[in-house]
């Protein structure tokens, strides 16, 4: 009795653990299909986020889903996982590279678009920022920047391009067409090369026809000229640049040429003077060996003569070989006048040609000058830049001298021309030059280097106490009492300043004390930042 009721205990344990591994074998294959499930859906958001990568990838991707739906042992599908994931690898080489690509390619594309000068400052300085954003770490985020950018290349292509059809000059527009038809040049393009061609007839100096012809020119510039009208107007300064050009190139040679023609008549003159006055000292010699010979002769006839009649005789006749000799002395000192004012003329003629030698050097140190100088501020302009910045970088390789460099750019100056028209914002660029080179020492440099931005080289100058003098130019600017149109504004400006160090080309600098101007402008502006 008791062995029937301990193995009916033991039964009844049995069955209970029995109906709990069910359970748990329920709560399992449960949990096993749960699982299963969402490795089909991860599966399946997989091949959407991969799909268009790798074909192969798409492939294996697609059939190891199928095997899940088909519900295979995990250990039977361990070989396909594995090629999965190398694919998987592969893919984020692929697209690492393609963003390091993608990146090289957007800053490559801002430069070359903010390097035409002929766009808008707004766009120009649109694609600088945006070549000098930071690094998307995603491609999504570089698509964004691309497609930015593909809007900036439309916009250029807009202001850039006439329609297609348009004519080349207001000329060519045909008599039934309606001009309105034909598309502009964006407005503030438009202005833009209407004042760069403006500067570059200040720039010339031309005479004659054709500097009268540059002038009716700049004249019509001034009071408007159609953008239909704008090609044939280049191509008209251009011809009147290369004949300007040859004008001044024919009047060196005929300089030149004329300067030749006198030395030559001068050094001829001189020559026949030269050998005139040796024969005239020869004959002068030949004259003086005469009258010294006739004397000895008067004073041997003197002693030796017989007799006084004989005396008289011979006395005679030497005193008019002396007087024949004296005649001819005298001629030999009116020759020697002649030779003297003639001397005199060349020596007149040699000053003459010195001066005029001496005003066309000066003419020409004049128009060298002029080139050399922003014709509106009337600081050097960015030719002037290049030459003096290629003498202060080999001083500064040769003797290691410190060399600063720092790119000025006034702030929000658009909003000026804008508000108070273009007469405004060139009469602030010019007041603002004036003030900055008054700030600077005199072996410090500064340049227009287009727009509103300056250059300025700081020679000898240290790190210590090289934003001194930079501080000192954004307080004067800061502290000019701007007034247009009884409105008072104040105008400050941006900075990025670098030196120099060693391996170093202009380039590098410029492009440290660009990244450092942008920073400048995007940290609230008016301020210097300076990058070593």
């Amino acid at each position: 009795m008791n062995d029937a009721s301990v193995i009916t205990g033991q039964l009844t344990r049995l069955r209970e653990k029995l109906e709990q591994k069910e359970l748990e074998l329920g709560q399992l294959s449960e949990q096993s299909e749960l699982e299963r499930t969402r490795s089909i859906q991860f599966i399946t958001r997989l091949m959407q986020a991969c799909r268009g990568h790798d074909r192969e990838l798409d492939n294996r991707l697609a059939k190891l889903r199928q095997r899940f739906e088909e519900n295979q042992p995990i250990h039977l599908l361990a070989s396909e996982l594995l090629v999965v994931e190398k694919l998987l690898q592969n893919i984020d080489i692929t697209l690492e590279e393609s963003l390091r690509a993608g990146r090289q390619q957007l800053k490559e594309g801002g430069r070359t678009l903010s390097a035409i000068r002929l766009l808008p400052e707004k766009l120009r300085r649109e694609a600088k920022e945006l070549q000098h954003e930071g690094e998307g770490h995603t491609l999504t985020e570089l698509q964004g920047r691309i497609s930015r950018l593909m809007d900036l290349y439309q916009q250029a292509i807009r202001n850039l391009l006439l329609n297609k059809d348009a004519p080349q000059s207001a000329q060519e527009v045909p008599a039934n067409e309606d001009a309105g038809e034909y598309r502009s040049l964006d407005p503030q393009m438009h202005a833009r090369i209407c004042d760069e061609l403006q500067r570059l007839i200040t720039e010339l100096d031309f005479t004659g026809p054709v500097g009268e012809q540059l002038s009716e020119i700049r004249r019509n510039l001034l009071t408007g000229v159609e953008a239909t009208a704008l090609p044939a107007l280049c191509l008209e300064l251009v011809e009147l640049v290369i004949e300007g050009a040859r004008q001044e190139r024919r009047e060196s040679h005929l300089f030149l040429a004329s300067l030749n023609d006198s030395l030559s008549s001068v050094h001829l003159q001189f020559s026949e003077s030269m050998e005139s006055g040796l024969a005239l000292h020869e004959q002068g010699l030949s004259n003086s060996q005469h009258l010294h010979r006739h004397i000895e002769d008067i004073h041997y006839q003197l002693n030796t003569a017989s007799s006084l009649e004989d005396l008289k005789t011979n006395i005679e006749q030497n005193m008019t070989m002396l007087q024949t000799l004296l005649q001819e002395r005298q001629g030999f000192h009116v020759r020697e006048r002649e030779l003297l004012d003639e001397m005199m003329a060349m020596e007149s003629r040699l000053n003459l040609l010195k001066d005029e030698t001496a005003e066309y050097k000066k003419r020409m140190a004049q128009q060298k000058h002029k080139l050399l100088l922003d014709s509106l501020t009337q600081v050097y302009n960015r030719a002037a830049l290049d030459e003096r910045l290629d003498l202060e970088f080999k001083r500064w390789q040769r003797y290691q001298s410190p060399l600063g460099l720092a790119i000025i750019d006034i702030d929000f100056f658009k909003s000026i021309n804008d508000r108070f028209g273009h007469l405004a914002g060139d009469k602030a660029l010019k007041v603002i030059a004036r003030a900055m080179s008054r700030a600077l020492r005199e072996t410090d440099f500064i340049a227009r280097y287009g727009g509103e931005e300056f250059v300025v080289l700081l020679p000898g100058i240290d790190a210590d106490s090289f934003l001194a003098p930079l501080e000192k130019i954004r307080a004067v600017v800061k502290s000019i009492p701007f007034r247009f149109k009884d409105d008072k504004v104040e105008i400050t400006v941006s900075m990025g300043a670098t030196l120099l160090k060693d391996g170093d080309k202009p380039a590098d600098a410029f492009e440290r004390a660009d990244r450092a101007l942008y920073e400048a402008k995007n940290h609230g502006r008016d301020r210097i930042i300076y990058r070593s």
